[in-house]
């Protein structure tokens, strides 16, 4: 059983440490194409290309608890209207490119500490 436990120590430090180099070298990605979907869904209910897409954003504004975007593009506010919740739309909302922004870093942060939790343990485990 020794050997068994040192080699699934051993693949799990193997797994978790390029995970946490990915997530230092490439810290940005993620959030980035997280703000580009949301622009694209955006803009695409904005110009009433899809009633799909409106259903998404309405769906996207519902799970981070925020209504629209500032935009010096032209007036957002018939786009908050139709995909706002009433909670937010009342508040008048968010800006849900921030709320994105602070949810992923939020979210990143643990994940990051779990990692390097993870990578001590491990090689603590091995030796």
């Amino acid at each position: 059983l020794y050997p068994q436990g040192f080699f699934c120590f051993a693949l799990a430090f193997c797994g978790v440490l390029p995970a946490a180099c990915w997530r230092y070298t490439h810290s940005t990605e993620v959030e980035d194409s997280m703000m580009d979907v949301y622009d694209l869904v955006y803009e695409e209910v904005r110009r009433n290309i899809s009633s799909f897409r409106r259903h998404e954003l309405t769906a996207i504004h519902e799970a981070f608890l925020c209504c629209g975007k500032h935009s010096p593009f032209g007036d957002t506010a018939d786009v908050e209207r139709k995909t706002c919740p009433p909670s937010q739309a009342r508040n008048e909302g968010q800006d849900c490119l921030q709320e994105i922004r602070d949810f992923l870093k939020k979210h990143m942060d643990f994940a990051s500490t779990l990692m390097g939790v993870t990578i001590g343990f491990t090689v603590a485990m091995l030796f």
